[in-house]
């Protein structure tokens, strides 16, 4: 099994291309999803489910972080367009997910002046 890391962008157009490039040859991918809450994962699962057309098939926490298992499905036909239209670019995820870390660290920052005063 072929595995990806999506890194700090998420799931943008580039990643559901790497998915159906992989499928070209395998039936299951794995994205492996470092340093992110549950939550936060259970999302991106379920984005790459909904954009790449397969079907999650598991969860896991391992040692690396956790890591999503889509299923290309029985009938597999690789689409005409990789990249889907509907997604981010590569760089606007980018600006996305810097934006995610600056309000993340405000937050964090506002709950320690708070415990200060």
């Amino acid at each position: 099994m072929s595995f990806l890391f999506p890194g700090r962008r998420g799931v943008y157009g580039g990643t559901i291309e790497n998915m159906h490039l992989h499928w070209k040859f395998r039936e299951l991918v794995k994205i492996i999803v470092k340093g992110k809450r549950f939550s936060q994962v259970k999302q991106i699962a379920i984005s790459l489910e909904a954009e790449s057309g397969g079907v999650l098939v598991s969860l896991d926490k391992t040692t690396q972080g956790y890591a999503i298992i889509v299923y290309r499905g029985k009938n597999y036909i690789s689409p005409i367009k990789l990249r889907p239209q509907n997604l981010l670019t590569k760089r606007l995820a980018l600006a996305r997910s810097v934006e995610l870390q600056r309000r993340e660290a405000l937050k964090h920052h506002v709950l320690d002046l708070e415990e200060r005063n």
